[in-house]
Formats: structure tokens, sequence, C-alpha cells
């Protein structure tokens, strides 16, 4: 078995984040760990050792508009996991649908 390699992250590196209370984040990657099971997020501990961050749900690498879009949607699947309704989650639906088809105009 390969023990993981430690990375470095480049610009453009982020991870989607979600805290105790549910609340949804994003923050930028400093350095990542590459194993069997993808990209893990690491932090710095109070004794300076190089842990993954609990807090992240998702590692990439992409353009900030992609990060809105992808946070967005993590903040709907919450709010989806919580209608309890018919109503309610063709609304969750709706909104997904024009934030995964939103584009700037004029940029």
């Amino acid at each position: 078995m390969n023990a993981p390699e430690i990375e470095f992250a480049g610009s453009g590196w982020v991870a989607i984040t979600r805290n105790r209370r549910g609340r949804v984040g994003v923050k930028p990657v400093r350095m990542f760990e590459l194993g069997p099971e993808g990209v893990t997020a690491l932090i710095k501990n109070a004794d300076g050792l190089m842990v993954p961050d609990p807090d992240v749900v998702e590692v990439i690498k992409t353009d900030e508009l992609h990060v809105a879009k992808l946070a967005a949607m993590h903040e709907l699947m919450g709010m989806a996991e919580r209608a309890t309704n018919a109503a309610q989650c063709e609304a969750v639906e709706k909104a997904a649908d024009w934030v995964m088809n939103w584009e700037p105009r004029g940029v």
C-alpha cells in the first residue's frame, strides 16, 4: 500500500466546507493529501501536525464561478434534506436548476 502524497496547492484549489451547525463555506486550500480515496485538504493542528480538515466536504481546483455554484448546490442539498413536502422539494429543484444554468452577462 502506497503512502499518501502531500502536495502544496497552487492557485484555484478550494475546499467546500460544512461546519457542525450545517453552514456551508468556501476556503482556499494550502496543502492537500493525495491518496487512494482522492484529495483531502490538510490543516495544521495545535501540535503543529498536518491533519485532515474535519469540515471539508469537497476539494476542487476550478474558477470562482464554479466554486460559487458548487457551494450553492451544497447549501441546496441541505435544504432538500430538510424539505418536508413536495412543494418545498420542487422549489429547491427550481433553485438548483437556476444556479447550474446561471452565467454572468457582459463580463
